[in-house]
């Protein structure tokens, strides 16, 4: 089967054939921003998979391996992203969200400022998508925690909804904005997958599977809109700043908020009224913010302080609630959804 990689600068060239057999060492043999294009049966539409944009969430880029590996024909052509290899390759491998410190990718695809390595990344990965006209774009992630698999949009339609289902029954809609990849214009409907936790097998099984569908079907856009359990209107949960944060079975002395060890249990269900959250020994105000996708605050709409307990205030659907301190401290705690039913 032909293939080639494009060999513009910031490409990385590599041969497909002489592919290593295992993640890790195909892992090794690349560099930079990675693309692989795949000529398709029907050489008139193009579809797009990016992944890797966190070095540290490797689902993606093990379906796209194995995917290789079985030199699949797909139903039209696909262009395959790999964002961020630098960071991937970090030691121990797999296991660095980004190359340097604060500079998350996934939160720097709105910006255009020149002479900054991480903006001209995330403005080359744009060129390359736009380059191809794609029908349809695939972003896969890991969730921060243990988790449950779960598809997030920006727009509600039936194609949107259709692309996520490929992938998992379960859908975010969104209107929050942090700079990532999903909020860009690309002419074409896009969707971001979070295939579950990095460590989890079940995640790396449904990326492959999702990624199979995507690639085979003729037809990716027929109508599942009608079998997915839609949430919508996100909180970002967030510390307030200068606020520590750890993660016990018991209050913690040595942070200012100690949040249950077992927080990322919390993605796996509906979370009710009424749920212990945590600890925070100050009397009056809680050391969160919870903004909507107005930007407006609703921190004592879900959450009250009882006798130094935190407590959901009503039924949550909370997700992406990890327990990596540098996650939880630079980026967010968590979202929720509020459910009234």
């Amino acid at each position: 089967m032909s293939t080639f990689i494009n060999k513009t600068s910031f490409y990385c060239e590599a041969d497909i054939d002489a592919m290593a057999g295992t993640v890790l060492g195909f892992l090794r043999q690349l560099s930079g921003l990675c693309i692989f294009d795949i000529q398709g049966d029907d050489t008139q539409r193009t579809r797009v998979v990016t992944t890797l944009i966190h070095g540290n969430e490797p689902s993606g880029f093990i379906a796209l391996h194995r995917w290789l590996q079985k030199k699949i024909k797909p139903a039209v052509n696909m262009r395959f992203i790999v964002c961020n290899i630098e960071a991937a390759q970090l030691l121990p491998e797999f296991s660095h969200r980004y190359l340097h410190p604060g500079q998350d990718l996934n939160r720097f695809f709105a910006s255009t400022e020149k002479d900054i390595a991480i903006i001209e990344r995330a403005q080359q990965i744009k060129q390359a998508v736009k380059a191809v006209s794609p029908e349809a774009i695939i972003d896969l992630h890991n969730t921060s925690g243990v988790s449950p698999a779960f598809g997030v949009a920006i727009d509600k339609n039936d194609q949107t909804l259709d692309l996520i289902s490929l992938f998992t029954n379960k859908v975010i809609l969104t209107g929050l904005r942090v700079g990532a990849i999903m909020e860009q214009h690309f002419a074409a409907p896009i969707v971001t997958i979070e295939c579950g936790g990095a460590e989890q097998i079940q995640s790396h099984q449904l990326a492959y599977a999702g990624l199979l569908k995507f690639t085979n079907d003729v037809n990716i856009f027929e109508r599942h809109a009608s079998q997915v359990d839609i949430h919508q209107h996100p909180c970002r949960v967030e510390l307030l700043p200068s606020v520590s944060v750890a993660f016990g079975h018991n209050h913690l002395p040595t942070a200012d908020v100690t949040l249950r060890a077992d927080a990322e249990q919390l993605n796996n269900q509906l979370t009710p009224k009424g749920e212990f959250i945590g600890w925070y020994e100050e009397k009056e105000k809680l050391p969160f913010t919870a903004k909507n996708e107005q930007g407006v605050e609703q921190l004592t709409e879900m959450f009250t302080l009882q006798q130094g307990g935190i407590f959901t205030k009503q039924s949550l659907q909370i997700f992406m609630a990890t327990t990596n301190l540098d996650i939880a401290t630079n980026d967010c705690l968590f979202y929720a959804t509020i459910e009234n039913n």
